[in-house]
């Protein structure tokens, strides 16, 4: 796990030797003391084979979440192949298993399978192969990350054969990468103790971190995986990514989406505060699982939580717990398929003298449980998770559709160089080189993104969190896939703009499809920076473009009524920085209606009415206002309203909502049947009342013990939730 921001491009040296293979030919395979399990015990209790279904893990014909945590152990930690302690080890899965896991990850370190290029270390599989009874014997499915490399602070375990060559572009380590899954898919085909392959943690390699391109990134993908699929046809496969959709990294989603199974995020809010600016336990804070698994969502596979918390060595163990316990279950109500959190146990005291823990001592804390298998806040709070979703029935489950679409830009979501949406066709005299795509031209680098995709990403992050603070589920269809689906479309500034690069906004021909979209009846929100442009606008959002309005704050003041928005109420805005993405517009109005004027009384929001659909435009990027605001939510903030007086004008109603904008409502739903997460995202207790649509006519709340019934008062209800709680109810 890299904690810490990205990227970071850091080479530490081996930290253990190899011995030679000889010294393992003819190891004992039955004796406790190698570790490896007796065949009676090895099969006493074995798990049944699991498979993706219907975008949920599923086995003996059952959908299941699983649940664990990555192993590191406490004493020995990177270097427990070397420090091999059996008896140790098994202690740890007996605590795992008493804590509920039923997952672990774990990583397979590189230059322990393979000391020499091609030559394989018969040691390391037999480990592997006692990892694996452990797991039968304790209930518990190993996933193991392969090719490690980069793990714990800022250490890369380097293969000492490397030589400086780049293992996500030379030929002969790609080869060698590719036999060595291929060993692990010959070995394993079949074994039904292992949950999934991940195919390395956090790529890109952290030694080329800032070299690997996203052509690097699909061709690596792909081999690896073709590697693994020549035997093993059988387990899920996954690449165990660390933030590269919200840092717009080359192992994003939509790069590898052909490949894998299924994605992963490390929501790591306390490593962004870029995107997260923020106390650790906070709104936007707590919303980080739930946002990256939505925006991974958009390229087409289910997602897993694969590492996510926070130290105690920084932050209380009260609140690390209630950080995860909210974004787990508002990730589950995301849609997420499993919990795999960082990590199971702290660092000993004995691994304080020496890296890595010697220089991040934030590193020693991250367990749910201490060095010596104490019970922390995090490993109560988790049991009890492990205890609600062991319950769940997930049969014709799946997240229930979404109320509003962010629209992605293609430029954001396609490969540096693909020019397959650019309007050409056939051959041409001179022909279109694009020196934004300049990483398509030989021997030129890919540019540096990240100040866009910072702009971006922040202000979607943003719209999300109103959407749900709305009762609006929000998504993240690209630009080229079949948005029209959702009743509502929302384009927050930049997606609006025409900043170069391109990867901020939508392209022209956008606009010909969204007013198709609206005339059909759809509904369409916009904000506009100075920086904007929308072709043939007027008849689309009733206004157009005048001229640039630089202020260093905004009032907005509701002067006709639009849902519950009530003329004469006000909405204050400062301004974070004297540029065109920050400077609102000036509009002049032709069909639209004025909703809302700012200080100097000219048009603010516009509503439009187009064919069968209705518009609402924002003259100022309201959501990169709110992005710049440190702990914004943790204030009196209305801007939510905004969207839910759009929603009540274009009357969507979602299946479930709450009366308190701090209080997430998310659907599982099923033909009769389904759950409802409920999350408190405010450090305020809350007893909010939950309003459906549906005919639910039985409500339970599923504790650990069991199912409380909770009595209906016609479509509503009551539910009670400390701070940053959540809670699933099963309803029919």
């Amino acid at each position: 796990m890299s904690r810490k921001p990205l990227p970071l491009c850091v080479v530490v040296a081996i930290a253990f030797s190899i011995a030679p293979i000889s010294e393992f030919v003819g190891t004992p395979a039955a004796s406790a003391e190698s570790g490896i399990l007796s065949s009676a015990e090895a099969s006493s209790s074995r798990l049944p084979t699991v498979h993706l279904d219907g975008g949920y893990f599923t086995r003996n014909g059952k959908r299941f979440l699983p649940v664990g945590a990555h192993w590191v152990p406490a004493k020995a930690a990177m270097q427990w192949p070397i420090d091999w302690d059996p008896k140790d080890i098994e202690a740890d899965f007996a605590k795992m298993h008493e804590l509920g896991y039923s997952l672990v990850r774990i990583d397979m370190l590189w230059a322990w399978f393979e000391p020499r290029p091609g030559d394989y270390n018969p040691k390391a599989f037999q480990q592997l192969d006692y990892l694996v009874s452990l797991g039968h014997k304790y209930q518990i499915y190993i996933h193991p990350s392969l090719l490690i490399g980069g793990e714990v602070g800022e250490a890369y375990w380097d293969v000492p054969w490397r030589h400086g060559r780049h293992p996500h572009a030379d030929p002969d380590m790609l080869r060698l990468e590719t036999n060595l899954a291929n060993e692990f898919g010959r070995r394993y085909a079949n074994e039904s103790g292992i949950i999934a392959w991940d195919l390395t943690d956090e790529p890109p390699f952290w030694i080329v971190a800032d070299s690997t391109t996203d052509a690097m990134a699909i061709n690596w993908t792909r081999l690896i995986v073709d590697g693994i699929r020549q035997y093993d046809k059988l387990h899920p496969i996954v690449v165990g990514t660390s933030g590269q959709e919200i840092t717009h990294g080359p192992f994003r989603a939509d790069d590898i989406s052909k490949f894998v199974n299924f994605f992963s995020v490390h929501p790591f809010t306390l490593y962004a505060p870029d995107l997260f600016p923020d106390p650790l336990l906070s709104v936007r804070g707590t919303y980080g699982a739930a946002f990256e698994i939505a925006l991974s969502q958009g390229a087409g596979r289910p997602v897993m939580i694969h590492e996510m918390g926070a130290s105690t060595a920084q932050f209380s163990p009260e609140r690390v717990a209630a950080y995860d316990r909210t974004q787990i279950y508002s990730g589950i109500g995301a849609g997420s398929i499993g919990v795999d959190l960082w990590c199971y146990t702290d660092a000993s005291p004995q691994q304080f003298h020496k890296v890595p823990y010697l220089r991040t001592p934030q590193e020693t804390g991250w367990g749910m449980t201490t060095w010596d298998r104490q019970d922390k806040p995090l490993a109560r709070e988790f049991k009890k998770i492990s205890q609600v979703v062991d319950q769940l029935d997930l049969s014709g489950i799946s997240p229930a559709p979404a109320d509003i679409g962010i629209v992605i830009p293609d430029e954001w979501a396609k490969p540096h160089g693909d020019f397959s949406h650019f309007g050409l066709s056939g051959a041409e005299l001179t022909p279109y080189v694009s020196t934004a795509d300049a990483d398509a031209i030989p021997g030129a680098r890919q540019p540096d993104l990240s100040n866009a995709n910072r702009w971006l990403m922040s202000s979607v992050l943003t719209s999300f969190i109103l959407a749900r603070r709305a009762h609006l589920k929000a998504d993240f269809p690209r630009e080229y896939q079949d948005w029209t689906k959702r009743p509502m479309l929302f384009m927050p500034s930049p997606i609006t703009s025409t900043a170069d690069p391109f990867l901020t906004h939508v392209r022209t021909d956008f606009y010909e499809k969204a007013k198709r979209y609206v005339e059909t009846g759809g509904y369409l929100y916009a904000s506009m920076a100075a920086d904007g442009a929308i072709p043939d606008m007027a008849p689309l959002f009733g206004a157009r473009l005048v001229d640039r309005a630089p202020s260093s704050e905004v009032i907005l003041k509701i002067v006709s009524p639009l849902g519950g928005l009530k003329p004469g109420e006000t909405f204050h805005y400062i301004v974070p920085s004297q540029t065109i993405e920050s400077w609102g517009t000036i509009l002049e109005v032709t069909s639209g209606k004025v909703i809302a004027v700012d200080q100097y009384n000219r048009p603010a929001l516009v509503t439009n009415e187009v064919g069968q659909g209705k518009t609402l435009l924002s003259a100022f990027p309201l959501e990169h206002y709110l992005a710049n605001v440190p702990a914004a939510f943790e204030q009196p903030e209305n801007t939510h309203r905004i969207y839910e007086a759009f929603g009540d004008w274009a009357g969507v109603k979602p299946a479930f909502r709450a009366d308190q904008p701090s209080v997430e409502a998310s659907a599982l739903k099923g033909g009769d049947r389904g759950y409802l997460v409920i999350v408190n995202h405010s450090a305020e207790p809350q007893n909010a009342t939950v309003f459906t649509t549906l005919a639910a006519h039985s409500i339970g709340r599923i504790t650990p013990q069991g199912i409380t019934p909770v009595k209906m008062n016609g479509s509503t209800w009551k539910v009670a939730l400390d701070s940053f709680e959540g809670a699933i109810l099963e309803w029919k």
